[in-house]
């Protein structure tokens, strides 16, 4: 569950998100919509600490959003940026770099489980040789899911990630994302990704209202 209580954001003395408070239950679908600069992005990103909280709490499962909590919440969440930061290193490397981390060791996903997390998101084998930084943008995009399945995160925070998508792509990552148990806060203008979550929010100078 994600919870946010009476969240205002501010930055370099502007107010990017004023007195948010709503609640997301676990498995639930829900989209943010709203102009560019609106603080659909500063409100994903408080999730993961990337964004200073003036005043309020955010929780997550629980747990406010603190820096003592940071770490533990993060193993929970995938941020899926629109345009993913990947590294100079092949595909293989990117999407296995996590599990030579300490908190992931022991962890490793089997070549049978790798292949089928491909397949699901229809990502060629043979993207693996190459460097990543050569993918095309849904390829990337649909690498850090993989990575995030694989990872077994629970709670999928995603920005604009259709956005280069092509249609079978798009499909396959609807699928996983929208038809599964994972819970998923997301921020979209596509009108079928919108159409099929639960719940949809609009935001607009920093004000969150919810679409009936």
């Amino acid at each position: 569950m994600i919870s946010f209580e009476a969240v205002i954001i501010g930055m370099q003395g502007r107010i990017l998100v004023q007195d948010v408070s709503f609640s997301i239950m676990t498995g639930e679908k829900v989209v943010l919509r709203g102009r560019s600069g609106s603080g659909k992005t500063t409100l994903l990103k408080s999730l993961v600490g990337g964004a200073r909280i003036t005043q309020g709490v955010i929780r997550v499962n629980g747990l406010a959003v603190l820096p003592e909590n940071i770490q533990r919440i993060r193993q929970d969440l995938a941020y899926i940026p629109q345009e993913p930061i990947v590294s100079q290193e092949t595909a293989a490397e990117d999407l296995l770099l996590p599990f030579t981390f300490k908190a992931h060791s022991g962890k490793e996903p089997t070549a049978a489980q790798i292949e089928a997390v491909l397949a699901r998101l229809l990502l060629d084998p043979a993207i693996f040789r190459q460097k990543s930084s050569t993918l095309s943008g849904g390829e990337k995009q649909r690498l850090v899911i993989a990575r995030a399945i694989l990872l077994d995160k629970r709670i999928f925070l995603a920005d604009e990630i259709t956005s280069a998508l092509d249609p079978e792509s798009k499909d396959a990552v609807f699928s996983f994302l929208l038809e599964s148990e994972h819970t998923v806060l997301s921020i979209s203008h596509d009108p079928e990704w919108i159409g099929r979550c639960n719940r949809v929010f609009t935001i607009e100078n920093g004000i969150l209202r919810e679409e009936k």
